[in-house]
């Protein structure tokens, strides 16, 4: 039987040379030839430019809200290390806003906590856990709530709220874990601002990439129309304003319609890739004449939590948003 010091030292060394590997990994990416590539975003309505074109003539759209925490490109089998990518950004606890949040909480946060102002809340999916609500302040201060509101516990995060949580979440450009190349942001776009917009002019290594994810987040920034909304469109539908909203956190791939065509950046630094966010497609995959004023206030509310009964087709835009995104030829 293996004494303990024999198992310590065992696994230790093992960490050593997985450490090492990666490290050497990641040293030979970042070794790589690199060439400026351009990336940009755009939105479409079908063959004709503008609104006129919807499949529907009853929706119109005046704006298109996004907030894109990551960018990360992966790397084709045989180009970079050739490593599978076996992260998953599924996450089934539900994210809110702090209108979302139960009153009770609302009113022991306002009470005992009136100069940390609130950041980010989750409802946990778990049963297991014994808490419901994670209610994090921008001091970094994190509040867990029971099911009935009592508070549960408090724990002191040493960063302020959306501080770094991650490295390569620091304003700069890295190599991930699994062979690919990560841009952090945010970058947060109004794409009926622009024809085609500039999310940004970076620097990616020369090489073969299988495809391109999105890490879609809530905006953390409390000046912004996107402050903890991850998307936003507004526009009217039967000539009643429209806003529509979602606070989900995902990652998504975006592809070429061709899905067996690869992205090249070859040493040419003229590079540019476009993202298309197809709003005809969305449309047409929607059915928005179930949208309803239901609290009759002049606005159609289409949200997560609205109150005019939208919930489910809200998160039918969301879904085909994500689905109808691809990479223009």
């Amino acid at each position: 039987m293996k004494t303990l010091n024999q198992i310590l030292f065992f696994t230790s060394l093992m960490l050593f040379f997985s450490c090492s590997e990666d490290d050497n990994a990641i040293d030979d990416m970042n070794n790589q030839p690199k060439s400026n590539v351009s990336i940009k975003a755009t939105k479409s309505f079908g063959n004709v430019s503008g609104r006129s074109a919807f499949a529907a003539d009853n929706v119109s759209f005046d704006a298109f809200y996004l907030n894109i925490r990551k960018i990360e490109f992966e790397y084709a089998l045989g180009s970079g290390q050739g490593g599978d990518d076996n992260s998953n950004g599924d996450n089934d606890d539900i994210y809110l806003t702090y209108e979302e949040l139960p009153q009770q909480i609302k009113d022991f946060l306002d009470e005992n906590y009136p100069n940390d102002p609130f950041c980010k809340a989750e409802e946990e999916d778990d049963s297991d856990d014994p808490y419901k609500y994670e209610v994090e302040l921008a001091s970094g201060l994190e509040l867990y709530f029971r099911a009935d509101f009592t508070l549960y516990a408090v724990e002191q995060d040493d960063d302020p709220c959306n501080g770094n949580e991650n490295p390569s979440d620091d304003g700069s450009n890295s190599f991930g874990d699994d062979d690919e190349f990560q841009l952090s942001g945010p970058f947060e776009l109004n794409l009926f601002n622009d024809e085609t917009l500039t999310i940004v002019n970076v620097e990616i290594p020369v090489g073969e990439y299988e495809e391109v994810e999105f890490k879609m987040d809530r905006s953390n920034d409390p000046s912004s129309i996107l402050y903890q909304k991850s998307i936003m469109i507004t526009g009217s539908i039967d000539g009643v304003p429209m806003t529509f909203f979602h606070t989900f956190e995902e990652d998504f791939e975006v592809d070429y319609e061709d899905a067996g065509q690869n992205l090249v950046i070859d040493e040419s630094n003229n590079n540019e890739v476009i993202f298309n966010f197809d709003l005809n497609a969305v449309v047409s995959a929607v059915n928005f004449d179930s949208a309803s004023d239901g609290n009759n206030d002049g606005t159609i509310e289409i949200s997560p939590t609205d109150s005019d009964g939208n919930n489910v087709l809200a998160n039918q835009i969301k879904n085909a948003i994500i689905q109808y995104a691809e990479l223009i030829d």
